[in-house]
């Protein structure tokens, strides 16, 4: 390891060599030499760390957030991680404008903390908390490849946040609207998402073969990852109001297995991929553009058809228990969770059940029915 000192018209500087792998590189320039001493030791300091095992070798202390982030993204890409394009949009907008062009060995738990708080001013804490774990998921995969040694994340608390609203169609006409302003395959696959409540990457993946009609049910377990989220099948029923929808699908289908294959050329020249299903974004898009032209809420999304299905299906009567096996969820404490607050009503009818009588203090008897 060296310091070398450089003549320069405005001064001289000193820049700083070290060894790494058994070759000679170039770490920093300084303007003054006692800067330039101290970035030698910390150097030789590091390459100790990893003789003796204390760090790994993988350890570099210039390797920015921003170019770690970018493979921590394409492994998530490779890997086919449902999580990937969330993260990549969150990473873009909310991470990458603060913590970008910063080494990963210089960001600390109050630098986190820093920027949590500026977020807070300016979003939900559901917003924060989201962009905050994914933050803390990608430092966990640096700690994984060994480029940091603790992840500045941990033990952040999450901010309080109030009970999730989510916006859903609550009339059968405002479903009528909203189907009135979709055209093409997207009008069946709104349908069938309101009348199913099918994730839309269940739905996209759908083959013909997955839909029993003598029994009026519909398989679902494929998706992007090759399953579906919970990693488990699950039938829905085929309800009366997408019978005629899927009906009218078969009648008209071609020669592709999928319910909607993908039509669109990729790029100029190629031919469409009829093997494949359509993107979401393919269906995103048009989506919400009738959702505005329907006067619907510009929050509204796909998934929140998901929640639509659910919520109408108890203000109906439907049972919560059923409810949770078609939405494929792991326990039905999460489907109460979401949605057991649209039956306020639902204990009327029992009131009554479990009658009794109570003796009152002079052995009167009171009638509790």
């Amino acid at each position: 390891m060296s310091i070398k000192k450089v003549p320069r018209a405005d001064g001289p500087v000193w820049q700083v060599y070290g060894r790494r792998d058994g070759r000679k590189v170039y770490l920093s320039t300084h303007a003054k030499r006692t800067d330039a001493i101290a970035a030698d030791e910390d150097h030789r300091t590091t390459q100790r760390k990893i003789a003796k095992g204390e760090l790994a070798p993988e350890h570099d202390p210039k390797r920015t957030f921003g170019a770690a982030s970018t493979l921590w993204l394409s492994a998530l890409e490779v890997a086919g991680s449902r999580s990937h394009e969330e993260y990549a949009y969150r990473t873009g907008a909310h991470i990458l404008p603060t913590f970008g062009s910063v080494p990963l060995a210089e960001i600390r738990k109050a630098h986190v903390l820093a920027w949590r708080d500026d977020l807070i001013g300016r979003m939900s804490a559901a917003s924060v908390n989201t962009i905050l774990g994914t933050l803390s998921s990608a430092f966990a995969w640096f700690v994984d490849k060994d480029w940091i040694a603790v992840n500045p994340c941990a033990r952040i608390r999450r901010l309080k946040q109030d009970a999730r609203v989510f916006p859903w169609l609550q009339s059968a006409d405002a479903i009528t609207r909203l189907l009135s302003e979709c055209s093409g395959p997207v009008r069946t696959i709104v349908a069938v998402l309101v009348g199913t409540g099918m994730r839309i990457d269940e739905a996209l993946h759908l083959r013909w073969d997955d839909i029993d009609f003598t029994h009026r049910l519909i398989t679902v377990h494929r998706g992007r990852t090759g399953t579906t989220k919970s990693g488990k099948a699950r039938r829905v029923p085929i309800f009366d109001s997408v019978l005629p929808v899927l009906r009218a699908m078969k009648l008209a289908r071609g020669g592709s297995p999928l319910l909607w294959p993908n039509t669109q050329r990729i790029r100029l020249g190629r031919m469409p991929q009829p093997h494949r299903p359509m993107s979401q974004s393919a269906v995103r898009d048009p989506f919400k553009e009738a959702a505005l032209r329907a006067g619907l809420p510009k929050e509204l999304r796909l998934h929140d058809l998901r929640h639509t299905f659910a919520s109408l299906f108890l203000v109906d009567g439907g049972d919560i228990f059923k409810l949770s096996r078609i939405l494929g969820h792991h326990s039905v404490v999460i489907t109460e969770k979401t949605y057991a607050h649209l039956k306020p009503t639902a204990f009327e009818e029992d009131y009554k059940r479990v009658a009794f009588r109570m003796p009152t203090d002079d052995a009167k008897v009171i009638a509790i029915r």
